[in-house]
């Protein structure tokens, strides 16, 4: 077995010219000699270098000698005239540079959950620590907690820890150390091939998995397989009434009835109020487009009035309060009643709008259509009564 070569004679092979190097560049460099606490290597070609043992890369045992790596340039010349490299600090470098391109190409990675805290966690790729936000997790991984308790949220958080995700990155300021990952920006490809087997209209029996202040969390059974996928009811598809409290209303595992109405970047979304009768309907159908109604008005804002019509929410616009209107306080009080217009009716939109000052003209109009009536009944009477009975016939 061949000797390994001394310091003394690879410096002397390489001799001990400097080439034009810089600090904090990556270069190549070839291993010379594998020694217990560095490693000698040639720069260029008439150039020595040295690799302190603390500047080691994880990859260590695959390398040996005549091997070329890249290197960190920590500095160009020490004490004994060695440029100091670093292969740790080249490796953060290539991840740099990775996590770059991926940013730049908006590319999914693989990140590793290595701690959390109460906002989300913190995933490792390579030497870099990123974070997950809550918010950012895939629909399978957000801790459904109900009341929204922060710290069964970071409980629930901790159980990932050690889990691979799929991810994008949303931000990536490497001098700053910010990286920002999104496994829901990153989709999920199984989630995308069940997406395929159903359509907006299709309905089916759900079980509830999560209960938050701002929907239900369901999971249906994919049609002709054993397949399940998750998707959300809003709290606003959750009922035609108003509803405060979901928690009140519902409890994980009840399963209940549902119909998607939009499947949107890779999210399914769910109604269950699109089931039932809309009552607004069944209420806007006894009126009609120009018909006179009386309406309390119920709210005040800068821009007109919320009135109450019957069980349906109407809305007159300033401009349909009258001339010139600067504040609808002017005009209208609330809690008082009032007489308005219907100027349209809208089903999809559920909207109702208003006028005052329309049904203040039609009704100006029809008093004084009753006015003119009455003048010409009291002529047509007086006429008559001057004649008198046709005594001379």
């Amino acid at each position: 077995m061949k000797e390994p070569e001394s310091m003394k004679d690879i410096i002397t092979k390489v001799g001990s010219r400097l080439i034009p190097i810089k600090v904090g560049e990556l270069i190549e460099v070839k291993i010379l000699q594998i020694l217990k606490n560095r490693f000698l290597v040639e720069v260029g070609d008439f150039s020595l270098g040295i690799i302190p043992e603390q500047e080691f890369s994880p990859e260590i045992s695959d390398l040996k000698v005549g091997d070329k790596v890249l290197a960190y340039v920590l500095s160009v010349e020490n004490d004994e005239g060695y440029t100091v490299l670093s292969l740790r600090r080249a490796d953060k470098e290539k991840i740099a540079k990775i996590l770059q391109t991926k940013y730049d190409n908006a590319d999914v990675l693989q990140v590793k959950a290595t701690s959390a805290n109460k906002g989300g966690l913190l995933c490792q790729f390579g030497d870099y620590e990123g974070f997950l936000p809550v918010s950012q997790l895939a629909s399978s991984h957000y801790p459904k907690v109900s009341t929204g308790d922060r710290e069964e949220i970071y409980n629930r958080l901790k159980k990932l820890i050690g889990q691979t995700f799929n991810v994008k990155i949303l931000n990536f300021e490497p001098n700053s150390g910010k990286l920002i990952f999104s496994e829901k920006a990153a989709g999920d490809t199984l989630q995308q091939e069940r997406i395929k087997k159903i359509k907006v209209g299709d309905k089916f029996k759900a079980e509830i998995t999560g209960i938050v202040n701002f929907g239900l969390f369901v999971k249906i059974k994919i049609p002709e397989t054993t397949e399940e996928i998750e998707g959300l009811v809003h709290i606003s598809e959750v009922s035609w009434d108003r509803v405060e409290n979901l928690g009140n209303l519902f409890k994980v595992g009840e399963n209940i009835d549902v119909q998607v109405i939009a499947i949107e970047n890779n999210r399914i979304s769910l109604s269950i109020k699109r089931l039932l009768p809309d009552p607004w309907l069944k209420a806007a159908a006894s009126y009609k487009i120009g018909q006179i109604v009386e309406g309390e008005v119920a709210k005040i804002t800068p821009f007109g009035a919320f009135v109450k019509v019957g069980s349906l929410d109407g809305l007159v616009h300033i401009s349909e309060l009258g001339e010139k209107i600067t504040d609808p306080k002017e005009v209208v009080k609330e809690g008082e009643k009032y007489k308005f217009r219907i100027v349209s009716i809208e089903p999809e939109l559920h909207k109702l709008s208003l006028s005052l000052k329309g049904a203040h003209d039609e009704e100006h109009v029809k008093e004084e259509a009753k006015k003119g009536k009455n003048k010409a009944k009291s002529r047509h009477g007086g006429i008559a009564r001057s004649k008198g009975p046709k005594e001379d016939k």
